[in-house]
């Protein structure tokens, strides 16, 4: 009869202890606030998923190797923080009997679901289980003890409820005599058949509230087009401007289209030399008071010399916004950002980049206007 076994008795108190705090080789990426994830066909992994599971082999390995027994259990997990992936291991809070494989894993979730209501709360768990066909107190001697059937048992999820459940046979195989392999391992060396991977039953380590949930974009149910007249005349900026024409809002982009655009100085004490080195387009967000543009389009090239009383003027000027609609956009306005150069002494090595601003009314880009 198979069975399965649970974590050794060394192992039997509450903790979290790090195992790695730099990024792993073997094709871990960075755990910034966003990874990308490969769509689930039910064997695709992810980086998390990847990294926890090579760490858990090569901690069974050493384990076997080691003991000749059985690695029992370990659960590890991928901490939710920001920079390159940090892997904890987790460790029982509990004693149960160590021939009962249900309470052995109850155990080890147990842990891993009550540790999500702490920092640092885990993105990705794993936990490896040993099986093996045939009495626990016989599986002894590694490559000397009987040929039983043992398989390594992983399962693997993360937040969005991505499950894989890897199943692999492994065995002692004898060291040739000679070979110069560690003389710890006088059990042999451990081999590991193919990984045959399954989608699996998440096991819900999160609370509900807290999973991980992709929100439903806003969709326009048509393009907003509407005329745009922007004008910052009446400003005291080094550079000020005027603007008409139309916008037209889609679900992923805007387009700026400006009939004219003219650019000037009016400040009556203004005496610095200023370029105007081009013009951008973008989406304003915030508050009255604090607020910034952000998706600019791409930059309009001027680049001249705009002398105070001056005015620059453009026909026919079309913007393109790459930006993926957003409910907080109905509150959000258009913001034409000036790129300057200042020299303020007449040095030509003493030169300042700037920028001044003219925006549209809020809400301009409301889908209930």
């Amino acid at each position: 009869m198979r069975t399965c076994l649970g974590l050794s008795a060394p192992f039997l108190f509450a903790a979290s202890v790090v195992l790695m705090a730099t990024p792993a080789s073997g094709g871990a990426q960075s755990a910034g606030a966003m990874q990308s994830s490969p769509p689930d066909t039910g064997a695709s992994f992810t980086s998390d998923m990847r990294l926890l599971d090579g760490r858990l082999l090569r901690l069974i390995r050493e384990n076997l190797e080691r003991s000749g027994h059985s690695f029992y259990a370990l659960a590890l997990y991928v901490a939710d923080t920001v920079g390159p992936p940090v892997v904890y291991e987790y460790r029982m809070d509990a004693d149960p009997l160590m021939n009962d494989p249900q309470g052995i894993a109850d155990v080890l979730r147990g842990v891993a679901r009550r540790h999500q209501t702490k920092p640092p709360a885990a993105r990705t768990v794993g936990i490896i289980v040993d099986s093996i066909d045939g009495p626990l107190n016989k599986a002894v001697g590694g490559s000397f003890g009987p040929p039983y059937k043992r398989v390594a048992i992983t399962e693997l999820e993360d937040r969005s409820g991505r499950c894989r459940r890897i199943e692999r046979d492994y065995h002692f195989a004898k060291d040739p005599p000679g070979d110069g392999r560690d003389a710890e391992k006088e059990f042999g060396h451990i081999v590991f058949g193919d990984a045959r991977v399954a989608r699996c039953q998440p096991r819900r380590y999160w609370p509900i509230e807290t999973a991980t949930t992709t929100p439903t974009k806003p969709r326009l149910a048509a393009p907003i087009v509407r005329q745009l007249f922007i004008s910052s005349l009446d400003n005291y900026f080094t550079v000020v401007g005027r603007f008409s024409g139309a916008l037209t809002v889609f679900d992923d982009s805007m387009v700026v289209k400006f009939d004219s655009l003219i650019a000037t100085r009016r400040l009556p004490n203004d005496q610095q030399q200023i370029k105007l080195d081009s013009i951008r387009v973008g989406i304003g967000v915030g508050s009255d008071t604090v607020w910034s543009p952000v998706d600019d389009s791409k930059a309009l090239v001027i680049d001249r010399e705009l002398p105070k009383g001056e005015v620059i003027e453009r026909k026919n000027v079309r913007f393109v916004i790459q930006h993926e609609r957003r409910a907080a956009d109905d509150d959000s306005w258009i913001v034409v950002t000036f790129h300057i150069t200042v020299n303020r002494d007449g040095d030509s090595t003493a030169l300042t980049t700037a920028t001044t601003y003219a925006h549209s009314r809020r809400r301009v880009l409301a889908s209930d206007k």
